[in-house]
C-alpha cells in the first residue's frame, strides 16, 4: 500500500477547492465546448512522438482533443493505451513501463510526455527514471508541489491500498532532469491551484484558466503545449 501521507494536507498553506466548485465543473460536462484553435496556426510539429498519460479515473477518450490536436500540428501523439487511470497500481505503472519504452523505440530517441491532473505525477515519475529518453515534460493541472488539498482526495485515499509500495513520493519534491512546463488554472476544482506550479527555472508556469476537469478542451492549453512542443529541446 502506497502512503499517502505526504500526498494530502489537512493543514494550512493551501486552500482546497471549493465543493461547489466541483458540481460547476461537473456541470461544464455538457456546456464547455469552447472554439478549438486551428492547428495550421501553429508552428508545424517536427514529428516526434508524444506519450499523453490521462488523469484519475478517466482514460484516452478523455485526452482525444488535445491528441487529435496535436496530431493535426504534426506530432505523432499516441494515447496510453491502459484503459482507465485508476492511479499507480502495479500493473499500471508496469504497462506504462512497457508502453514507453515502445514508443521510445518506435521514435529512435527521446519523447515527450504530456501528463494530466494524476497522469502528470506519473509522467514526472518517468522522467526521474528515463531522463536520457524523455525529451521534455508537460503537465496539464497537475500537482508540482506536494502536499496539495483535493475535493477527491477521499476517492484517492480509497485506491490507495491497490498502489504499488514502491512509489517514492518523495522523488516528486525534487527538481526534474529534463525541460518542463506546468500548466495550471485558478479556476481549479480538483485540486489547489498554488501546487500545480513549480518554481524552479526549468519548468515553465503557464495559467491557461478554465475548468480542470476539461482542461483537454481548453484552447489555451491546446495552443500553450503546442507551442511548447515547438520550441522545446530537439
Amino acid at each position: 500500500m502506497l502512503e499517502l501521507k505526504g500526498v494530502f494536507s489537512r493543514g494550512k498553506g493551501r486552500t482546497r477547492p471549493r465543493y461547489r466548485q466541483l458540481l460547476r465543473e461537473i456541470g461544464a460536462t455538457y456546456s464547455y465546448f469552447p472554439p478549438l484553435p486551428d492547428p495550421a496556426s501553429m508552428p508545424r510539429g517536427d514529428g516526434h512522438v508524444v506519450l499523453v498519460i490521462p488523469a484519475f479515473l478517466v482514460g484516452d477518450p478523455f485526452t482525444s482533443p488535445l491528441r487529435k490536436f496535436l496530431l493535426a500540428c504534426g506530432y505523432r501523439c499516441q494515447g496510453w493505451q491502459l484503459g482507465v487511470n485508476w492511479g499507480p497500481t502495479p500493473a499500471l505503472m508496469d504497462g506504462l513501463r512497457r508502453r514507453f519504452a515502445e514508443l521510445r523505440a518506435e521514435q529512435g530517441g527521446p519523447i515527450t510526455l504530456i501528463g494530466v491532473s494524476l497522469g502528470g505525477l506519473m509522467a514526472r515519475y518517468l522522467a526521474y527514471d528515463y531522463p536520457e529518453d524523455v525529451r521534455q515534460v508537460i503537465t496539464l493541472v497537475s500537482p508540482y508541489n506536494l502536499p496539495t488539498k483535493s475535493t477527491i482526495a477521499p476517492l484517492v485515499r480509497l485506491c490507495a491500498p491497490f498502489y504499488s509500495a514502491s512509489i517514492e513520493i518523495g522523488r516528486l519534491a525534487q527538481p526534474l532532469p529534463v525541460p518542463a512546463a506546468a500548466l495550471f488554472t485558478r479556476d481549479d476544482a480538483i485540486v489547489a491551484w498554488e501546487s500545480c506550479c513549480d518554481g524552479n527555472e526549468r519548468c515553465a508556469a503557464i495559467d491557461v484558466g478554465g475548468p480542470h476537469m476539461w482542461v483537454c478542451r481548453n484552447p489555451k492549453a491546446l495552443v500553450a503545449v503546442a507551442e511548447r512542443l515547438a520550441s522545446g529541446p530537439r
